[in-house]
């Protein structure tokens, strides 16, 4: 029972109900049983006055002797017989002037007492006037009796009535509600059963069934709900499958993709490093200058294909950095030492704060500057020859901001969401991986990229890191 009212709560349809049915069944119990008790209550009332005026007619009757006679002692006995009577407390006997001629009662009787009385009367036979009519009976009024009586028996058999009212009343209010109770958890039981399967099963768990009640709704609703968990598991198990499919369809798609631009792009420099080394065969016909010119044909495709495939692996099997803190200046110093090795003409301009170049930066510094410089590279390839390419070290608000801009024509808007994606390229030649690496190196060290168009041309390039004060 405390757990039905446990489960109830009034914002639900169940416990609304169920308080409005224990309100009414109450109440109708309260309302009968207190209607009952007043209409027993005062038939008893009613009995109780009648039962002492029986016991004063009996008295009266039995004292017309002891009246006519005089005799006290027929009087007194018959007085102090009816003290024995329950809840009498005092018995007189009254002449037919209305004077008492025989008094009996308890010593201390209660203030508040009742009386009935009866009148003593004598039978007499008067003749009449013709001898051939009967004589006609007659009664004379000798006295009186008076009985004074409390109501202690009526009020205990009050109180017992009461009490037993109310136990009905319970009775009656408790059958309906452990009705109600029986059948509620012949409903809720499954009910929560059915929760806790759907509970099990946004947690992922497909496996798991639902059981029905012993009522033949519940039946129906358990198997309705196991007919749609076998469906989301037949229709789960498909799709699974479909993006494995999907998957392995992807991957073979990437392999193509990857194959085809390994292809395309060391078949060019096996072409130059086939042709140069024809011409070296023919040892009669080449001259010295040009030998050292097809040598440094050879050197410089090797290096491409070198390069072509470092990348390659560094992409397909990244490398896991090991973070260090390094002064900001130290690692930024370094940098700008790299990109002047760089060929094209880069102007770099610095606005670091006093303090912010001995901040720490959290960082693998030879992975670091691979990203950064891919970034520099690609704003170098991007951009006209004799063209400027701006870079931009900066420090604001807890990070080091740095900022490439090149000055060629831009990225097209439909390519910006595209642009750090592997193998797409905006050039010609290129395998489309050096900015995809660029944006692995700087997630790697809790940084981000974004690239915009500037409004003059071009497109900038803005990284952020964060720093960490020493100390």
């Amino acid at each position: 029972m405390i757990n039905l009212f446990q489960k109830m709560r009034l914002n639900s349809i169940q416990g609304r109900l169920t308080a409005i049915a224990l309100f009414f069944i109450v109440a109708t119990a309260v309302a009968m049983g207190g209607a009952g008790f007043r209409l027993t209550v005062h038939f008893e009332n009613q009995r109780y006055r009648d039962h002492f005026g029986l016991l004063a007619s009996y008295l009266a009757s039995n004292s017309e002797l002891g009246v006519l006679l005089g005799n006290q002692k027929i009087l007194e006995k018959l007085t102090e017989n009816m003290l024995a009577v329950s809840d009498v407390q005092r018995v007189e006997i009254r002449d037919r002037s209305d004077k008492v001629i025989m008094l009996s009662a308890h010593d201390k009787p209660p203030a508040e007492l009742d009386s009935v009385s009866a009148p003593v009367v004598s039978a007499r036979m008067e003749p009449r006037d013709s001898p051939f009519l009967a004589a006609q009976e007659e009664e004379e009024v000798l006295g009186q009796v008076v009985i004074f009586y409390s109501h202690t028996g009526l009020e205990r058999l009050k109180k017992e009535l009461a009490f037993r009212f109310l136990l009905v009343s319970l009775g009656l209010a408790l059958a309906p509600v452990l009705m109600y109770w029986l059948l509620s958890r012949a409903i809720n039981a499954p009910l929560f059963g059915l929760l806790a399967v759907a509970a099990q099963v946004s947690r992922g768990r497909m496996d798991v069934r639902a059981r029905g009640g012993a009522l033949q709704e519940i039946n129906t609703l358990a198997t309705a709900i196991n007919e749609m968990l076998d469906a989301i598991e037949s229709q789960r198990r498909k799709l699974s499958e479909a993006n494995a499919a999907m998957a392995r369809q992807q991957v073979l798609a990437e392999v193509g993709k990857f194959s085809m631009i390994v292809a395309h792009e060391i078949k060019n420099p096996l072409a130059i490093i086939k042709g140069s080394l024809d011409i070296l065969r023919k040892e009669d016909v080449v001259g010295v200058g040009t030998k050292e010119q097809m040598m440094g044909f050879l050197d410089e495709e090797i290096e491409r294909i070198d390069k072509l495939i470092e990348n390659f692996l560094l992409f397909a099997r990244p490398q896991e950095p090991v973070l260090q803190a390094m002064p900001a200046g130290g690692v930024l110093a370094s940098l700008v030492q790299r990109m002047h090795l760089l060929s094209g003409e880069i102007k770099i301009s610095q606005d670091i704060p006093d303090g912010e170049g001995n901040a720490e930066l959290r960082c693998d510094p030879h992975l670091l500057e691979r990203g950064l410089l891919n970034i520099v590279r690609n704003a170098l390839e991007a951009s006209p020859e004799n063209s400027e390419v701006r870079v931009t070290i900066a420090c604001a608000d807890r990070r080091l901001v740095f900022t490439v801009q090149d000055s060629g024509p831009g990225i097209p808007s439909e390519d910006l969401s595209r642009i750090f994606d592997p193998f797409f390229s905006t050039k010609a030649k290129g395998t489309g991986l050096g900015l995809a690496i660029a944006r692995e190196v700087i997630s790697a060290h809790g940084g981000n990229i974004s690239v915009a168009n500037n409004k003059g041309g071009g497109a900038c390039f803005t990284v952020s890191l964060p720093l960490k004060t020493e100390g």
